[in-house]
């Protein structure tokens, strides 16, 4: 009996340390956010104890959120951290971008059937909804914002606004200031983007 109520003593630490380091970790993220709201306004959402923040505010005038989430990746016991972002910023055409290592070999062999483009020497791919768009696509523009933003898993952009999943090693790191700016800065650069004409045949 006394090594059970030892094993669970040690369980419930364990688990008190776990929760107490990840309190750690959203409290120094809560006061990284609190530069975005002295710069752009805006507050910060938070539900709980040790529940994850997340920034609502402006950009160019428009509602801009960030938020951030794991996933357990497939091939290991080990955890992807994503930076999320969401501009409600209508973009001017329709289009993915995705990494080409965030993709399985399935998810690469399904989008070879699709409308794609290749760019920043292969690392990306932009997906397009029409065929007749891919040779309407402005490359380097699009290339410069995927400068600002890489590396990334995806962005999607439409008309209601624009997406971001960003890859992080450091959240505590990666949502300073100094390195979402950039990203706000990327994406209100991808909401430019418009089809280029047609070259006359």
């Amino acid at each position: 009996m006394l090594y059970i109520l030892i094993g669970i003593f040690f369980i419930l630490a364990a688990l008190a340390v776990l929760i107490w380091l990840r309190k750690v970790q959203y409290d120094g993220i809560h006061r990284n956010f609190l530069s975005l709201v002295d710069r752009f306004g805006g507050k910060i959402v938070r539900f709980g104890f040790a529940s994850r923040p997340k920034y609502a505010g402006t950009f160019h005038d428009f509602p801009i959120t960030v938020s951030f989430s794991t996933e357990k990746k497939s091939d290991s016991h080990s955890r992807q951290f994503y930076i999320s972002i969401f501009f409600k910023s209508p973009g001017k055409m329709n289009f993915t971008i995705m990494a080409k290592n965030w993709l399985t070999e399935a998810q690469l062999q399904a989008v070879s059937g699709r409308f794609i483009q290749w760019v920043a020497n292969k690392e990306y791919l932009i997906e397009v909804t029409e065929k007749k768009l891919l040779n309407r696509i402005d490359l380097p523009y699009i290339e410069e914002a995927i400068k600002m933003l890489h590396p990334f898993a995806y962005i999607l952009v439409s008309r209601k606004g624009l997406i971001l999943e960003k890859l992080s090693q450091n959240l505590l790191q990666d949502t300073e200031e100094k390195y979402i700016v950039p990203l706000f800065e990327g994406l209100y650069h991808l909401t430019k983007v418009s089809p280029i004409s047609p070259t006359p045949e």
